[in-house]
């Protein structure tokens, strides 16, 4: 791994640049973690061999080690603790950050084709969940508590009509209660009624209940959706005007659905992925503006923003998600991490608070 410093030229903030020459290397999905707990290694993906696999990287040292083989991926993975949680289709696989130590969590079972989505981590409540697919087609939920004397573990077989699904997360709560969208996305046909639109469905997976969550207004949809810390049991997403997509919103619901709030809004900038700090005090967003994007810092308590930096991405679609920014911050609040394609291949960068 390489490392270079450097400083954004409209903000002068110092932003440090990690790269290997000739591959992408890519920080994992805004809603996944990509530090250990004690900040100390960065775990991130890269097609260095030809297919993408998962690297563990020392800040300090640069010292970079192979974790996966056959991954396949950029995503699907996330740090919890000072463990690295990935799903390579077959299983999810828990492995200690330090030693790489490695643990079978959930396998694939015989009328499983994949295992398709995962790993969504409960923090509180400590599940890990996954999204499985049947030879007929059919989807379910595939779950196991990680901590406690008693091994709790089951799957829940979701309706006929939950044939593909996306963007599976857990809420932090003591109960596993699992988040998802069901597509094809159904939300700018506002002439169907709310429940049809939904963005994300719920599960409560103990009391047996799936039920329509974030469901727009008419006039609007909502995108890119993430849970807050701890206590705090809000669902966080970008509420976006149609077909516009300006002004968009940053806000959120409460686990029961309800006490809507507005976080943030832009009357001109398309607002596209965020993600939220440990303690809940902050919020930093990527704009998906081709080759002219910043990164906002938002006090949720006040609203007040600043603009971190200036990724510049590419957010070109024949790129996929290897030119997307997908902003996160580090367990402490030392480092915002981002990816950025501005200089061809993708590269990581950190940029200390």
């Amino acid at each position: 791994m390489k490392k270079q410093t450097i400083f954004d030229e409209k903000t002068g903030r110092k932003i440090l640049k990690f790269y290997m020459d000739g591959c992408d290397c890519v920080a994992p999905y805004m809603y996944f973690q990509a530090f250990s707990a004690d900040e100390r290694y960065v775990i991130f993906s890269s097609n260095k061999t030809g297919n993408f696999e998962l690297y563990r990287m020392e800040i300090e040292s640069l010292e970079t080690t192979q974790i996966t083989e056959n991954f396949g991926k950029c995503y699907n993975y996330t740090c919890f603790d000072q463990y690295i949680i990935w799903n390579d289709g077959k299983r999810i696989v828990c492995a200690d950050i330090e030693n790489l130590d490695r643990t079978v969590l959930l396998e694939k079972e015989n009328q499983w084709t994949e295992i398709t989505a995962g790993p969504a981590i409960s923090e509180r409540g400590n599940w890990v969940s996954g999204l499985y697919k049947n030879e007929d087609g059919r989807t379910g939920i595939v779950y196991k508590k990680l901590s406690g004397n008693q091994q709790i573990s089951g799957t829940y077989p979701l309706p006929q009509e939950c044939k593909k699904i996306s963007h599976l997360l857990a809420a932090p709560s003591e109960k596993l209660i699992v988040t998802f969208n069901i597509l094809p996305d159904m939300q700018n046909n506002f002439s169907l009624p709310p429940d049809k639109r939904a963005r994300a469905w719920k599960l409560d997976v103990e009391n047996e209940t799936l039920e329509p969550f974030l469901v727009m207004p008419a006039g609007f949809r909502a995108t890119h959706e993430y849970w807050g810390h701890g206590t705090n049991n809000r669902l966080y997403f970008h509420k976006k005007t149609v077909p516009s997509w300006v002004p968009t919103f940053i806000s959120s619901i409460d686990i029961n659905g309800s006490d809507y709030k507005e976080h943030f809004f832009s009357e001109k900038r398309l607002l596209g992925h965020s993600a939220i700090s440990m303690d809940n005090k902050l919020i930093v967003s990527d704009v998906q503006q081709q080759k002219e994007n910043e990164l906002y810092i938002i006090n949720i308590e006040t609203g007040k923003s600043q603009i971190l930096c200036w990724p510049d991405s590419s957010c070109n679609p024949e790129r996929n998600q290897l030119g997307h920014v997908h902003p996160s911050f580090s367990p402490k609040g030392t480092y915002v991490i981002f990816t950025s394609d501005r200089d061809g291949k993708s590269s990581l960068f950190i940029v200390p608070l």
